[in-house]
């Protein structure tokens, strides 16, 4: 059953994944507070188009993807600062940005095999370069949780005092914008465009089931998901399944199977 950890690609999958699981469910505690889940899956989606630009213009897509998806998420959050909500904004931008991705790699004339490892992800191809990219990625999403813990709270729980503390909390809430765009592009290559928005909000979601607290979320949503990812990848070489794919079915058994409890227990 653990067969898979004896390759270097399974520990490399194993590391990665709970590298991204750690940062994801991090970030996702105040995306699901905030009731903002459509703009990770947004976020995801409008990266699309910075793939497609990056593959027709032959530029490396890290670099493009990031750089497209981190705009993305400070304009949406200008707009939502001048009364537009997120998910609104999301909204008008999403279908847009993967039609112009879709044109722009077929313009680009790149294997369509390339295409699905980014639509669906490939966590087993994942490489030491990957690793080191998201270890200092993961532990800048760590620091930054816990220095400005108590902006987050206000950015979550109390809108009218962060409109009061607005000089410091603005530049706080555009940094997280930007670490979770450019933590969605990192965790691409694991899970692709279509899975990793469920890597942001099943975690959180499980553990808000679970801690009526926010410190009890970030504590506990970081271990939900590092665990998913443990016994998803179990699972896909087992079953011969795809891994993404399993590790976000094990989120979102561990979601209702949290919530049919929950109900249970009155």
């Amino acid at each position: 059953m653990w067969d898979i950890f004896t390759y270097e690609f399974g520990l490399l999958a194993l590391l990665g994944g709970i590298l991204s699981a750690i940062m994801t469910s991090l970030l996702g505690t105040v995306v699901v507070l905030r009731r903002m889940s459509f703009f990770g899956s947004g976020i995801a989606h409008l990266s699309f188009a910075g793939v497609g630009l990056a593959l027709l213009l032959k530029l490396p897509v890290n670099l493009i993807t990031v750089t497209v998806a981190a705009v993305s998420a400070v304009v949406l959050g200008y707009l939502s600062r001048k009364g537009v909500h997120e998910d609104i904004g999301v909204g008008v931008l999403f279908s847009t940005s993967m039609a112009l991705g879709i044109v722009m790699i077929s313009a680009s004339g790149v294997d369509s095999s390339r295409v699905m490892a980014y639509l669906f992800g490939d966590i087993l191809a994942i490489t030491w370069s990957d690793i080191w990219l998201l270890t200092i990625l993961c532990a800048a999403v760590v620091i930054f949780m816990i220095v400005f813990k108590d902006h987050l709270i206000y950015m979550t729980f109390d809108e009218d005092f962060m409109k009061v503390l607005r000089a410091k909390t603005t530049p706080v809430y555009y940094t997280y914008l930007v670490l979770l765009a450019v933590s969605i592009v990192f965790s691409i290559n694991l899970l692709g465009i279509i899975l990793i928005s469920a890597m942001i909000v099943l975690p959180a979601a499980s553990s808000s089931l679970v801690s009526r607290t926010y410190q009890g979320m970030l504590k506990l949503s970081p271990v939900i998901s590092s665990l998913s990812v443990l016994v998803g990848l179990i699972v896909a070489w087992n079953f011969d399944v795809p891994a993404g794919a399993s590790i976000v079915l094990v989120q979102g058994v561990v979601f209702f199977f949290t919530f049919l409890i929950k109900i249970l227990g009155g």
